[in-house]
């Protein structure tokens, strides 16, 4: 049972490191494009 118990933990958190890191990635792709575009302008 503890076992069963400790995949379970393990799977929820794969799960949540994965939802973290494909809302994360974008986030922070359209950041750095938008600060890119922001230097081309000040130029």
């Amino acid at each position: 049972m503890l076992h069963m118990t400790h995949n379970y933990m393990l799977g929820l958190a794969v799960l949540v490191i994965s939802f973290i890191v494909c809302f994360y990635v974008p986030l922070t792709y359209a950041f750095v494009k938008v600060r890119a575009q922001q230097r081309k302008q000040n130029k």
